[in-house]
């Protein structure tokens, strides 16, 4: 009985050496990758409600059993954790390159060892562990090393530790092009152990994959019109001022208002009459009519859809008002607004190869600046409001919501809008701002919860909601607009005569340079469509190549190499970049297929090349009707302008 005691203590003196030694061996390599991570690790004091045990597995591996509420949980299997991995992957079949792997949670970690032995190295790695407590005792008792290696493609997110930094991570390692070939692993009993934490992961995961396809999805909306958009509306930029001429022009105390056309905005409409001169009046575009008829004049106006239609602008007072504006937005709007246009950035190729010459000639960066949006005309003059300065925006005619069976306010698209047929399945219940339920759609949601967000993370500003109907936005504070005004706009500020003193993007002596670039864009186009032109013939070559029964390396090299020029200049080339902007369409049918692997080289380059030619057959007919259109916009424009240059100075 002496000796089997001897032997007990003996071997539980071993576990703790070899623990020690775990332990350091991992915060040695965590150290080196992340030093705050294993500052903290030390530093913060141990918590937890569970408690670990670890035991061996059938191959000597460690297995890790938390004991929570007088359950015991194996994590990631009871008696053989590699099997477990083992049967995942069979069921996945074949991770393909750049594929993303989400794994949920850390447990022995054998599992991830496993699953990077397997995935191509092209792959990306999102781990995730719910608890900071649970992962202490992994580092005690489990090698973990390799995740910290300094050349792997492994991020790892750590709740209690660095989980602010979930987005970053979904952004660098899940695109709209390798979502589809997303793989997860959830180990065993996590979801069990830690529920909430697992759920708040998922649906992040999925609003992240949503994101992505909605912004996508919103980018074919605009396949073509935003390309053609541009070349009508860029000449307006000549004579335009930049959104960055408005910034902190409000002091903090003086709120912005911005209306939107949600049914609500008839109920109280007239009461924002007294916040005139008091507040910073934004308008969204479908809010302008009801407000001129109602003879309130806001200080701006915001627009951002491609496809807004001209009626909602059809009024004899919309030029008095200032639009905040980009050169993709629909051209009607632009047509009959011929007031002051200040301009946010628009990802046009074309308008930012002009900046930057702009730019270099003036010495300082002269990009349009960026405005943060939630994908609504109504979120982005939000953004718009804090970017002037505003501490407080008041948000009104923000329903969000189907306000007696209405999307809209009266006045906006017609005098008195229609009902709207609820029977389709397609509205769903929230919680409405007075206590009730009231019905939205999933656009609307998706706004309401952008606003939420936005609260959370601006939280020096005070969101105001004084709709007085429609869905909560969880917060804001809620209030009439009558005591928003009483309560926020307490003294006089005159923001129009700040925006009427705002300088021109191009100085006289800087117009110049869009003349130029206008003048020369048919010169340019052409050039895109030859280089298209001659990248058909290159792949057609290549398809020739393989489909001789022998191929040598010089041959594929020397077409490969044109192929390669000729993608990096497709790639860089900022008139090539406008073209392809209006080809997303194509590119969307082609872009699931870019990172599935064939089972040899020669079917791979064959499938390139296919891609190849039906992108650049797109890219040349798509720079024949560009030039359709700026024969009939831009080029005629800077003629006209030139000509008129000329006259002045012969005048002087």
């Amino acid at each position: 009985r002496e000796k089997l005691v001897l032997i007990g203590c003996r071997d539980r003196i071993l576990d703790i050496a070899e623990n020690k030694e775990i332990y350091q061996k991992n915060m040695c390599a965590l150290q080196k990758k992340y030093p705050a991570w294993a500052n903290i690790l030390q530093k913060k004091q141990k918590k937890r409600n569970f408690d670990v045990i670890v035991k061996k597995s059938l191959l000597e591996d460690p297995i890790l059993i938390v004991k929570k509420y007088d359950k015991i949980l194996y994590l990631n299997g009871k008696y053989a954790p590699e099997a477990v991995v083992e049967n995942w992957l069979r069921q996945q079949g074949k991770i393909e390159e750049y594929a993303p792997i989400v794994v949920m949670g850390i447990s022995n970690g054998k599992h991830i060892k496993r699953i990077m032995e397997v995935a191509p190295k092209t792959s990306n790695i999102l781990i995730y562990e719910p608890s900071l407590e649970l992962f202490r005792r992994e580092m005690e008792e489990v090698d973990l090393s390799f995740l910290f290696a300094l050349d792997i493609p492994v991020g790892i997110i750590v709740d209690g530790l660095n989980e602010s930094e979930l987005q970053a991570y979904f952004n660098l390692m899940i695109s709209y092009d390798n979502m589809t070939l997303i793989k997860t692993y959830v180990s065993g009993n996590y979801v069990e152990l830690f529920p909430e934490h697992m759920e708040k992961f998922v649906k992040q995961l999925h609003k992240h994959i949503d994101e992505e396809t909605i912004t996508w999805n919103t980018l074919i909306r605009y396949t073509d019109i935003k390309a053609k958009n541009t070349f009508y509306n860029l000449h307006y930029l000549y004579e335009g001022y930049s959104v960055e001429e408005l910034h902190g022009i409000l002091p903090e105390d003086i709120p912005t208002i911005v209306v939107s056309a949600g049914p609500s905005l008839n109920k109280n409409i007239m009461d924002l009459k007294k916040a005139v001169g008091k507040a910073c009046i934004i308008a969204t575009d479908t809010a302008m009519k009801p407000l001129l008829n109602a003879g309130i004049i806001p200080n701006l106006f915001v627009i951002i859809d491609g496809l807004k239609p001209g009626i909602l602008f059809e009024h004899e007072n919309i030029s008095k008002v200032p639009m905040v504006t980009m050169t993709g937005v629909s051209v009607e709007p632009m047509e009959y607004h011929k007031g002051k246009k200040f301009f946010y950035y628009s990802s046009s190729p074309l308008e930012h190869q002009i900046l930057l010459d702009l730019g270099e000639k003036e010495g300082k960066n002269c990009i349009l600046p960026n405005i943060p949006t939630g994908g609504s005309v109504a979120t982005t003059a939000y953004s718009l409001g804090v970017y002037m300065g505003s501490k407080t925006v008041i948000l009104m005619g923000q329903d969000l919501a189907m306000t007696g069976n209405h999307t809209h306010a009266d006045g906006t698209f017609q005098d008195k809008m229609d009902e709207i047929d609820i029977s389709n399945g397609q509205y769903f219940e929230v919680e409405s701002i007075d206590g009730g339920k009231v019905l939205t759609r999933d656009d609307f949601d998706r706004y309401r919860k952008w606003f939420e967000d936005i609260a959370e993370k601006w939280n020096l500003i005070t969101m105001v909601d004084a709709t007085e109907g429609g869905a909560l936005i969880h917060g804001s504070k809620v209030m009439t607009l009558k005591k928003a005004i009483k309560k926020y706009c307490v003294r006089n500020f005159n923001v129009k005569w700040h925006i009427d003193h705002t300088k021109k993007i191009f100085s006289d002596e800087n117009q110049k340079i869009p003349l130029e670039y206008f003048e020369n864009s048919e010169k340019k186009l052409r050039e895109v469509q030859k280089k298209a032109k001659d990248g058909l013939e290159y792949y057609e070559k290549l398809e020739r190549i393989l489909q001789k029964n022998k191929i040598t390396d010089v041959q594929l090299y020397k077409i490969l190499k044109k192929i390669r020029k000729l993608n990096n200049y497709m790639e860089h080339d900022y008139m090539a970049e406008t073209v392809m902007d209006s080809l997303l369409g194509i590119e969307s049918a082609l872009r699931p297929n870019i990172y599935k692997e064939q089972e040899n080289q020669k079917q791979e380059l064959l499938d390139v090349a296919e891609q190849g030619k039906v992108m650049l057959y797109g890219i040349a007919v798509g720079a024949e009707e560009i030039v359709e259109i700026a024969q009939k916009t831009i080029i005629p424009y800077a003629k006209k302008h030139k000509t008129e240059e000329v006259y002045k100075r012969k005048e002087e």
